[in-house]
């Protein structure tokens, strides 16, 4: 198969779910590349989203690790309100584990769909019960 990635929106959930298929991250240049794609997918919803992501197809080579952790950081941060992900290939998880640990990001992996929604609809309801206002400036949500 060729590279590929789809966003799908769940409206009963309001979460967008990230898929990827063959998206093999070896060099800047690919990473590149992956963050103009998410960028144009993301940049489709009228403001910040909740994203789930599917890490099964994306692949994250040791030589592309450290700008993965950078670019994958500043896209979440422009395009999302919090993140979580599940499944994906052990260097890829450890690429997220690690780069979650340099910026300071949340990290957020679980090992499929219903646990990472499951904990995103947590997070949701423990900001409702703390009176979180999306207009209040009192935000303070995961990113990875």
């Amino acid at each position: 198969m060729a590279w590929s990635m789809n966003f799908e929106y769940d409206a009963q959930n309001d979460v967008v779910t990230a898929h990827f298929t063959d998206c093999i991250l070896t060099n800047e240049a690919d990473v590149l590349r992956w963050r103009r794609e998410v960028e144009e997918h993301l940049s489709k919803y009228p403001g910040k989203v909740d994203l789930l992501i599917n890490l099964d197809g994306l692949v994250v080579k040791f030589t592309a690790g450290r700008v993965f952790g950078r670019e994958r950081r500043e896209v979440l941060e422009r395009y999302t309100h919090r993140s979580y992900r599940y499944g994906g290939d052990e260097m890829t998880r450890m690429f997220v584990l690690t780069s979650g640990a340099i910026n300071g990001a949340a990290v957020n992996h679980y090992n499929n769909r219903d646990e990472a929604l499951a904990a995103l609809k947590a997070e949701r309801e423990a900001l409702r019960k703390r009176g979180f206002s999306p207009f209040g400036g009192g935000f303070a949500g995961s990113k990875a």
